[in-house]
């Protein structure tokens, strides 16, 4: 699921700046859009240890974070007039804090150690 997320991402995100000249502008773009998807593939490999609250907020991100991207990425490829270089800044940052809700709603649920 994350690998597709992150695939679909990158390749509309490709499709909205095939004009785009600036090859920096390009990686700077790709880093960030793929920035969500690395951290939650990161956390997974990490997350054999972790409390159960915590690791479900982990595949809640992943379902979230994938979903919201792929939908709102295609929606700007199909609706005219919308702002690419606007909707690939702010998604990224926006499932970020999800990311950041997911852990804390996590943390705050979670029965604590003694």
């Amino acid at each position: 699921m994350l690998l597709a997320g992150a695939a679909g991402s990158v390749l509309l995100m490709m499709r909205a700046g095939s004009r785009q000249r600036s090859v920096v502008l390009i990686l700077l773009f790709t880093g960030w859009v793929l920035s969500p998807f690395i951290a939650l593939a990161l956390a997974n490999v990490r997350a054999r240890n972790w409390q159960p609250h915590m690791r479900t907020a982990l595949y809640g991100a992943v379902l979230g974070v994938t979903f919201i991207s792929i939908s709102v990425y295609v929606l700007s490829a199909i609706i005219p007039g919308t702002k690419a270089g606007f909707i690939y800044l702010v998604v990224p940052a926006a499932c970020w804090l999800l990311i950041a809700l997911a852990f804390a709603t996590a943390a705050l649920v979670s029965p604590k150690r003694r």
